[in-house]
């Protein structure tokens, strides 16, 4: 497990303005938002992680649902709808907090007494991907596209401003997850997703901005996946020991399945077949009349391979975006309920 870390923020309220500031302080103050919302304050100005790794997983999906609905910080009801993935990405960090909150992941071993981390990494994931997702909408929504867009390829965690630059390489698993993902600098795929956002903004056209959403939903989960989960997590040897020991003890194991619901189940379901994080011998087919809101990968897939999980990834951000179509009220409702989460009590 990871030790406490407290770090302290500026106390010099608007001591800092984009007309005033370089892009590295302002990149500053977007981190500094991304690493507030998963700590507690415990003295004036100071401040420690929360200590779960669920709870952290439900203020991300709370975080995740204020984007999409803009009723985060510096939200813009009129602009609703432009940062699309997020409403994808609560509901994918909620099932991170289901899975954490599976009694075998929490007690963390399997028969056999063979030892997993699958907590540690799990937590690992959903807390390094918030950082940098995190932080690009929030540089975005607070700044505007003009600004962002100057400023984007100068994101590093190496520069910035002292205090954030210590905060953030102080933070949990730091050291062996900031050189992985590239000390959250830019790439094409952000470029490219939040292009989107900014024709979004400019659209008028519903047909064209619904277009939009779906272009920027999948250009936010390749970098995501490709990006940030792939060298962070499933190329790791454990990792994948890991998953694999996931599949050979199926029986007690979390299912590979994301819900697009705000809790663990959906009402809809009432059976649940069991599928093979990897192989080639499960059978089972899913029903539609019972997986109304739920999106299972393919039987064979291999979860550390990149291929593989984004086959998923996409027949998911298909299924996700025909159901923000067809049962908006249904999502945003469930989307609504997750952003209350955003600042959840520790335990």
């Amino acid at each position: 497990m990871v030790t406490k870390v407290k770090t302290k923020t500026n106390t010099t309220i608007n001591s800092c303005t984009p007309v005033s500031c370089t892009c590295e302080e302002l990149w500053s103050v977007s981190q500094q938002f991304c690493l507030k919302r998963l700590s507690e304050e415990v003295s004036a100005n100071s401040y420690n992680f929360v200590d779960s790794y669920s709870i952290r997983a439900r203020r991300i999906a709370g975080t995740y649902a204020r984007f999409y609905l803009e009723t985060e910080e510096n939200g813009d009801p009129s602009k609703k709808g432009r940062f699309y993935w997020m409403a994808l990405g609560a509901f994918a960090s909620k099932t991170v907090a289901c899975t954490l909150e599976h009694p075998t992941v929490r007690l963390g071993r399997f028969p056999n007494d063979l030892i997993v981390t699958a907590s540690d990494w799990f937590g690992q994931g959903n807390f390094w991907l918030f950082q940098d997702i995190a932080g690009w909408h929030h540089y975005f929504s607070k700044f505007g596209s003009e600004v962002f867009f100057k400023c984007m390829n100068k994101r590093n965690t190496n520069n910035l401003v002292p205090q954030m630059k210590t905060a953030i390489t102080n933070a949990d698993w730091a050291s062996d997850s900031l050189p992985k993902i590239n000390y959250l600098k830019s790439n094409d795929y952000l470029v490219k997703g939040f292009n989107k956002v900014k024709e979004f903004e400019s659209s008028s056209v519903k047909e064209i901005k619904i277009r939009l959403q779906y272009q920027n939903l999948l250009q936010i989960a390749y970098h995501e996946q490709g990006e940030i989960l792939q060298p962070l997590i499933y190329e790791n040897w454990r990792h994948k020991r890991e998953i694999d020991a996931m599949d050979w003890f199926s029986l007690i194991t979390p299912d590979v399945v994301l819900y697009f619901s705000n809790t663990c189940k959906v009402p809809q379901v009432t059976v649940q077949p069991k599928y093979r994080y990897r192989g080639s011998h499960a059978e089972n087919k899913d029903d539609s009349k019972i997986v109304k809101h739920v999106s299972r990968p393919d039987a064979d897939i291999v979860l550390y391979n990149y291929d593989s999980r984004m086959k998923w990834i996409k027949n998911a951000a298909e299924k996700f975006h025909d159901l923000m179509q067809k049962e908006k009220s249904y999502m945003h409702d469930q989307i609504q309920t997750m952003a209350s989460w955003y600042n959840k009590a520790d335990s």
